[in-house]
């Protein structure tokens, strides 16, 4: 709406209103009831809502006669702050015909309404004015419904079905971008729904766009924060599609031309750390695919282990600042005290996956008690565990694998075969075999 004589409203993202370009002070505080209803009713537009819809909205299940003497109230306080506005003055709140609604002798756009507005248009096309009418609107939405009414149903169900509306559409643009290969203003789009749902794996776009642009390295280091934030925040690992997002990085990297000695230099590990070597978790899957390849032809023994934080119940721990800054002390552990020839990765922020490489079965019991005597020098919490659970990386038969049906069969079958849990603990929130199916 072009109409410089205008309200605009903002409800996605924040709740501001503008007259003719200034903006309408309302107060500091958005939660009360006053500005929750004059919300409702700039929502509903002309249509309005009837006394009982908004009772129910705004007072849940108080008893009748106070909710209505309440909404009185509340209507009384609406009118006195409007009229104390830079608004023009008028009546505003009409209550005729049993409904409430907001009335002004001036356009009112709210972008809300108008975001749905947009996806309705574009509905009713099939043509290239479609996809056009999908991107104003992603581009027009920014963010929660009403974000500072987190705790209304009302606002709840609008948000939600805010956001599903934003979301369908999203992918449906980015489907049509990817094929016609417009990757720059696909980035820009997919860089403001990762900015607003940055758990929603809205970056899977915005590597796939880098890599389309040949910006691989750009690529490589948003997923290398992704990954961290999901792991830190969500105590998540990368899904298989964010790996594949990897895989195609490290294959689109180019370097120069350079001769063997230089391409050496450049490939040795600056500055040379001592003890363990940490891998980001697709690295750590290639190494441990090399290795089995290496093992059909060396005979050396490898195997994985997996160390997860357990609590005083000696049940897995619950995410918290705490359990970061032990997960943080653990990492530290495994790499001081194992060898640089071996290798390890964060599964999430509880667990840390190693490969011992060169060492015997039991030589893994003295691996492990050199990580937890060295953990045990950084947190002396009683309360705190760590859980090693072992077991070769060598291949398990066919007819071995399908005749597990659960984790007890698993752990007989690595006991027969030379695996081993080491300190008794039966279950293991990922098992070894888990594992291995994920790391194959």
């Amino acid at each position: 709406m072009e109409n410089e004589i205008c309200l605009k409203v903002q409800m996605l993202g924040d709740f501001v209103m503008t007259y003719q370009g200034k903006m309408i002070q309302l107060g500091r505080n958005q939660t009360t009831k006053v500005l929750q209803l004059l919300q409702l009713l700039l929502y509903a537009g002309h249509q309005g809502l009837t006394r009982v819809q908004l009772m129910e909205r705004l007072y849940d299940s108080d008893m009748e006669g106070d909710r209505a003497n309440n909404l009185r109230v509340t209507v009384f306080h609406l009118r006195r702050l409007l009229k104390n506005t830079e608004l023009p003055k008028e009546q505003y709140i009409n209550t005729e015909g049993g409904r409430y609604r907001f009335v002004s002798s001036f356009p009112v756009e709210v972008d809300a309404v108008h975001f749905e507005h947009l996806l309705a248009q574009a509905e009713q096309t099939n043509s290239e004015r479609r996809l056009e009418l999908l991107k104003e609107a992603c581009y027009y939405y920014k963010g929660y419904f009403l974000p500072a009414l987190s705790g209304e149903e009302w606002a709840i169900v609008a948000g939600a079905h805010f956001q599903h509306l934003y979301f369908t559409a999203l992918e449906e643009v980015c489907q049509k971008m990817k094929q016609r290969r417009e990757y720059a203003e696909l980035l820009e789009l997919c860089s403001q729904a990762a900015a607003l749902y940055p758990f929603d794996e809205w970056q899977i776009y915005q590597i796939e766009c880098l890599l389309g642009l040949e910006r691989p390295k750009e690529a490589m280091a948003l997923y290398e924060r992704t990954t961290e934030m999901y792991f830190d925040e969500l105590d998540m690992s990368p899904s298989e599609r964010m790996v594949e997002c990897f895989r195609q990085m490290s294959n689109q990297i180019q370097l120069n031309t350079g001769n063997l000695h230089e391409i050496q230099q450049m490939l040795r590990e600056e500055p040379e750390e001592t003890g363990a070597y940490y891998c980001t978790y697709p690295s750590f899957m290639d190494i441990y695919r090399v290795i089995v390849r290496t093992m059909e032809r060396t005979g050396q023994s490898v195997y994985l282990l997996l160390c997860t934080i357990l609590d005083e119940r000696q049940r897995r721990a619950e995410e918290s600042e705490t359990l970061k800054d032990i997960s943080v002390s653990l990492a530290e552990a495994i790499q001081i005290t194992l060898r640089r020839g071996d290798a390890f990765t964060r599964y999430n922020v509880s667990q840390y996956l190693v490969l011992l490489t060169g060492i015997r079965r039991e030589d893994c019991q003295i691996a492990t008690s050199r990580i937890d005597s060295c953990f045990r020098k950084k947190i002396s919490s009683r309360r705190v565990h760590v859980n090693y659970r072992v077991a070769t990386i060598a291949d398990i038969p066919e007819n071995d694998k399908k005749n597990f049906e659960d984790f007890n069969r698993v752990a007989e079958w690595e006991e027969k075969n030379g695996f081993k849990d080491l300190d008794g603990i039966s279950d293991s929130p990922v098992s070894s075999d888990r594992l291995q199916k994920d790391l194959r």
